[in-house]
């Protein structure tokens, strides 16, 4: 059975440039993004923080370019590739950035975070926790772009507009 999904702004998660925005299924009370922090934070709390750090930074200093961010087909992760790490001065965790969040990039002012994994090996597909949190996010985006395309929603600025025939949807 599908289950609606809900585009969800916080104000923790509003910047100057960027304003991130969650989603949460109908009937749950925390947000993907929430989930995610929830599940990692204790045993992954320097990735988080990382994340949390790249998050900020994206969000007051650059706006979302997708340089920022790891293209995955039609969806993207955080942590930034290795690449764009020498354009801040900050030290990564000592582990390595196993930790992927997977987000949606609309525009340089809006990033849509949903959830993530443990990148186990190469490819996303056999790292279990991350290939189910793709997935997701993979075919809410696809949802997504066509909303857009249908008029169904806008983006303006740093906002979100939907109409009322807006509506995700995805089977659990």
């Amino acid at each position: 059975m599908k289950t609606e999904v809900k585009i969800i702004t916080k104000r923790e998660l509003s910047f100057s440039k960027v304003t991130y925005y969650s989603l949460r299924f109908e009937g749950e009370k925390q947000t993907e993004l929430e989930k995610f922090y929830e599940r990692y934070q204790e045993t992954y709390s320097e990735s988080v923080y990382y994340l949390k750090f790249w998050i900020a930074q994206i969000g007051e200093k650059f706006g979302a370019n997708t340089r920022y961010f790891r293209t995955e087909d039609n969806a993207f992760a955080l942590p930034p590739p290795s690449k764009e790490l020498q354009y801040i001065n900050f030290r990564t965790p000592k582990k390595g950035m196993s930790l992927r969040l997977y987000c949606i990039v609309l525009s340089p002012e809006i990033v849509i975070l949903v959830n993530g994994g443990i990148k186990e090996s190469d490819a996303t597909r056999d790292s279990p926790t991350c290939w189910e949190s793709f997935m997701f996010t993979s075919n809410i985006a696809s949802q997504i772009k066509q909303m857009i395309t249908l008029g169904n929603l806008q983006i303006e600025g740093r906002t979100l507009k939907r109409s009322n025939s807006f509506k995700l949807t995805y089977k659990k």
